[in-house]
């Protein structure tokens, strides 16, 4: 067991230091061919992927063709040995071109030209389509399709083709052309030089399944980059649209809690224009003071909870004595009933109705509780406000005769945005925003609000809170 544990070890450490050597190595090569590449190619992921495999063809066929040098000193052949010593030294001056301005695609085809000049003159003097070299021809217009593109494989195609054609006319004929190797070696020779082009395509079909496999590498990398991008944009459009929600539910919280206290004070401006008696103008400056001072509290309440980012309005606790909070309501109000000839009548049953609140959302429960009635109640009817104790806690209940809710309609009532089949009986507007926040400033205030009614009888909204020596579990 021990002896295998430490070939084990001895494994992954030899492992791991050829991949580095191997990483290594490979950095190094990519610095030496980045060299050859005029900076103008890294603009252009393609241009500089085309500058960079040309630079690659032109190292990689003058070290090819440097091994074909010794073998044509070997075989006697002396035009062999100028041509392949003449590819060794073009194809390492090549890549300086690259380092110009010259288009990429006119190097492309320069580098098959001299290569195809090569194959064409030694397949001539080592006997034409007899030559080891002839299948050669074949690797032209695929070297031409890999390092330029496909219109200069298909010219360089059709060149071969009429050179190979050609070579075999001259055959067809029975005409005989120069073998200038040592013949006596002939059998060495084709066993010699045929086997490198299988060199040669298996370097090709490397070279075009490490493109296509790299091409692949870097789509799944696009898609998954483009995948969590999506999923960003898509949590980022979730979060704005709702935050643009909670944006406009602030301003919607805003328009219809101002508006009933905005109402108030123009009516009482247009009373104070027709009052005389000193008296009464000091009551009326008074409940406008009152509304204004409420107006203001509420949009800083609204503004807070903005800067809380929704999580909780901030509630100024304070005993409130429900009694006189409903009395002066009922008197804001009585401008809107005295429109539509509607009574409001306050009832209350106890002699201390103080509970734990705040003076800012409570007004706000019981002004939408009174406005809905008088706005859904009918010309000479009666608006009922009652004050009881149950209990631990003070009940008020706000009863009108108007039509009332359909039962199934009634589990809607306190949720935002809810419209009715109900309708206010003189054109009065309606957001469906009002119920939603007085559940919302209720709860908020550890009270209940529920509705109890009659469909075609009337409504009665009832909220209780818990009476002054029973304490708010967030005080």
């Amino acid at each position: 067991m021990r002896f295998e544990s430490g070939c084990d070890t001895f494994y992954y450490y030899i492992s791991g230091k050829v991949e580095f050597f191997i990483r290594k190595l490979c950095m190094k090569v990519s610095a030496i061919i980045d060299y050859f590449i005029h900076p103008n190619y890294f603009l252009e992921p393609e241009k500089l992927r085309r500058a960079r495999l040309f630079v690659r063809a032109c190292l990689l066929t003058s070290l090819f063709s440097n091994s074909y040098v010794w073998l044509s000193m070997y075989f006697e052949y002396d035009k062999g040995v100028q041509l392949m010593i003449f590819n060794v030294v073009g194809f390492l001056l090549l890549p300086l071109l690259s380092k110009t301005k010259i288009p990429i695609n006119l190097l492309g085809n320069l580098y098959v030209l001299i290569g195809a000049l090569a194959i064409f003159i030694l397949t001539y003097f080592s006997g034409g389509m007899w030559s080891a070299i002839y299948p050669w021809i074949v690797a032209i217009p695929v070297l031409a399709i890999l390092v330029v593109n496909r219109v200069s494989g298909l010219a360089w195609g059709g060149i071969s083709y009429l050179v190979m054609q050609w070579f075999g006319m001259i055959a067809l004929k029975g005409e005989e052309l120069p073998v200038e190797y040592n013949l006596e070696m002939k059998t060495a020779w084709f066993v010699s030089v045929l086997p490198g082009l299988l060199l040669i395509v298996l370097f090709i079909a490397y070279v075009f399944e490490y493109i296509q496999q790299k091409a692949l590498t870097e789509v799944e990398e696009k898609n998954t980059i483009l995948n969590e991008q999506k999923e960003t944009i898509s949590t980022q459009s979730a979060d704005l649209r709702k935050h643009i929600e909670e944006k406009e539910y602030i301003i919607r919280i805003l328009a219809h809690d101002l508006k009933n206290p905005l109402s108030n004070i123009t009516g009482l401006i247009h009373l104070m224009e027709t009052e005389e008696e000193p008296e009464m103008r000091d009551k009326y400056v008074k409940m406008i003071s009152q509304s204004s001072e409420q107006s203001q509290h509420l949009i800083n309440s609204v503004l807070e909870m903005e800067l809380s980012d929704h999580k909780k309005l901030k509630v100024k606790w304070e005993d409130v004595d429900l009694r006189d909070m409903l009395h002066d309501m009922v008197e804001q109000m009585e401008l809107k009933a005295h429109k539509k000839e509607i009574q409001i009548t306050l009832e209350n049953k106890l002699e201390n109705a103080t509970v734990k609140g705040d003076r800012i959302y409570m007004p706000l429960i019981f002004e939408n509780f009174i406005s809905n009635a008088l706005k859904f109640s009918e010309y000479n009817t009666e608006v009922r406000i009652f004050i009881e104790n149950r209990s631990n806690f003070i009940q008020v209940k706000v009863s009108d005769q108007g039509p009332g809710i359909k039962v199934e309609e009634q589990d809607n009532l306190f949720k935002k945005f809810t419209k009715l089949s109900a309708r206010p009986t003189d054109g009065e507007s309606s957001s469906g925003l009002g119920l939603s926040l007085v559940k919302r400033y209720t709860e908020l205030l550890n009270g209940r609000v529920w509705y109890e009614g009659e469909f075609g009888v009337g409504s009665t909204f009832c909220v209780e809170f818990p009476k002054i020596d029973v304490h708010p579990l967030n005080v």
